[in-house]
């Protein structure tokens, strides 16, 4: 039940924020490499943390995430999940081709991968099941889906259209992971100058309000109750000189209570390129005492 919470709450928290992805082949001068951070809170306590990888060129794009237990969240669950997502930029917009998927916690790793074509998703694979209690009454079918639409990492980054911040939160963003499809409609507020707030980067920020609207593939309870609560606020800033925003912070209702998401380091670009996260790398493993020798 705990960890079924937390899984709930970040997905919640994600499906209203994130947007990013990853490079094929390009000059390596053209390549740049930022990284971020970020903490997820659940009635002001700490539940996890999201490390973000952005790699963008002016073709391409890769973004790399890890979401792990914080503070409390230890309590809840030992979950980790780790999202790359890779594609291509046509007129700065996001033009998928795959997703990697997986998580880890004591019952081993689990995986799901999704293939594109043109943008538009076309083969999902997962090594998962939902349990009977998460099964959903509205399947989606993946052919139905067509272009426009990112995974629920890749719909944090924000493409600046006409390169204006403004850009960050206007019209709607279709969402789809596989197995749920969703839209998130986006409209803008004022901008905040640097000297109104207290972001660890200092930079103007944006405030909007970013509304969840389920279609397919959640639970009718999930349908039912999406109306009820209020648009997510989210504060949206520039990612360095490039055309593109991310989130700073978002707060919302969930029916598991006040959600928020708080940037700690925002995307600070670095010289060398980091290797994807690899689930790999959290998984737990039995130590030789805890064998029980069948």
């Amino acid at each position: 039940m705990r960890q079924s919470f937390l899984r709930r709450t970040i997905w919640l928290c994600l499906t209203a924020s994130f947007y990013l992805a990853a490079p094929a082949a390009t000059a390596a001068q053209d390549l740049r490499y930022f990284s971020a951070e970020y903490r997820i809170y659940a009635g002001g306590i700490l539940l996890s943390k999201v490390e973000v990888q952005l790699d963008v060129s002016p073709k391409t794009y890769r973004v790399s995430a890890h979401i792990a237990p914080a503070g409390l969240g230890h309590i809840a669950s030992n979950s980790h999940v780790v999202a790359t997502s890779y594609g291509e930029l046509e007129a700065g917009q996001f033009v998928p081709t795959h997703l990697d998927l997986s998580w880890a916690n004591d019952d081993g790793i689990s995986a799901s991968s999704m293939r594109y074509r043109d943008g538009a998703p076309v083969e999902f694979i997962s090594g998962y099941t939902r349990p009977p209690n998460a099964q959903s009454d509205s399947q989606v079918d993946i052919n139905s889906i067509g272009k426009g639409t990112t995974d629920p990492f890749v719909a944090m980054l924000a493409p600046l259209k006409t390169d204006k911040l403004i850009d960050a939160c206007h019209g709607e963003q279709q969402i789809f992971d596989g197995r749920r499809h969703a839209t998130l409609t986006l409209l803008a507020g004022r901008e905040i100058a640097p000297s109104e707030h207290d972001y660890p980067s200092q930079i103007a920020a944006l405030s909007c309000q970013v509304l969840w609207t389920p279609i397919a593939g959640y639970s009718r309870r999930s349908l039912e109750r999406a109306a009820e609560f209020p648009p997510v606020e989210a504060h949206y800033g520039r990612i360095a000189d490039t055309r593109f925003a991310a989130p700073l912070e978002m707060r919302g209702e969930t029916r598991f209570g006040a959600v928020s998401i708080y940037a700690v380091q925002f995307f600070t670009e670095t010289k060398v390129q980091n290797q994807p996260f690899d689930i790999a790398d959290y998984a737990y493993d039995l130590e030789p005492e805890e064998w029980d020798g069948d």
